[in-house]
């Protein structure tokens, strides 16, 4: 790759670049009571420091009446202006990115190329199983949030998410223990948690040691604690910028509601 010259120009390269959005991970495995309310909790962390947020919802399907990211990827209407783009969205997006998991692979995944749907945001955040967000993420920086808890099944359900991840994919993850709403993070000493077993069976059967930030579970109207913007900003030093400089033809471009509308904002 060419150097930039270094000239009396140089610095003006950067005020004049576009700012590219920045890409993180969520791993959806079945244990919705710690995943989601730390999930919204991150949102609000990133938006707090002013960057506007979108969710790519890997669980939900896209439909005539629920459209998302497989209507975007068709161009089938134009992103909403500057001033009317919501704090933070959640997108559907099941099909859409089952389709870019399916694109071969030449130089760089899929999602790379996807930054001139999101013009306005400063943080795209994909929400999706481990075996979607293999394909999607493999070879990138991204380190998915993989949350366990105290849930019944959260133990089995998060580390073979952690298998895969590691294995399939070559990710690691950020691996969040996120503790009852009643517990404090120093209140725990001495407490069996499912994180230890999570520790303790990726050592045994993945020679991989984990070292998990706990964060307890937020309540109702719990605002982000420390730990959770702490947690939100350390996601985007690993986080995969988007490339904004392609967009699609003015042809392919329709008039239909802008994305704004169609998705609910928060």
């Amino acid at each position: 790759m060419r150097e930039r010259t270094n000239n009396q120009a140089a610095g003006l390269l950067d005020l004049a670049a576009i700012p590219s959005p920045k890409l993180t991970a969520m791993v959806a495995h079945g244990d919705e009571q710690a995943e989601l309310p730390l999930l919204l909790r991150m949102c609000a962390a990133w938006v707090g420091f002013g960057y506007p947020v979108t969710v790519l919802d890997g669980t939900v399907r896209e439909s005539a009446d629920n459209p998302g990211l497989e209507q975007l990827l068709d161009y089938s209407y134009a992103p909403a202006p500057l001033s009317d783009a919501p704090s933070w969205s959640v997108v559907p997006a099941a099909w859409g990115l089952q389709t870019l998991a399916s694109q071969p692979r030449i130089e760089h995944n899929a999602l790379a190329d996807t930054g001139w749907m999101f013009p306005h945001e400063s943080v795209v955040v994909v929400y999706g199983t481990a075996q979607m967000l293999v394909p999607l993420l493999q070879g990138s920086s991204v380190r998915p949030v993989l949350t366990v808890s105290t849930a019944k099944a959260s133990l089995l359900t998060s580390y073979l998410a952690l298998k895969r991840l590691l294995l399939k994919g070559r990710l690691e993850p950020t691996i969040v223990n996120v503790l009852p709403a009643q517990h404090t993070v120093s209140s725990r000493s001495g407490t069996q948690t499912a994180s230890t077993g999570l520790r303790d069976y990726a050592k045994y059967f993945l020679d991989y040691e984990v070292n998990a930030l706990t964060i307890p579970a937020p309540g109702v109207d719990d605002r982000p604690s420390a730990n959770t913007e702490r947690l939100a900003l350390g996601l985007l030093e690993n986080a995969m910028p988007l490339d904004v400089q392609w967009a699609p033809t003015p042809r392919s471009v329709s008039t239909r509601p802008p994305l704004a509308a169609m998705v609910g904002s928060h």
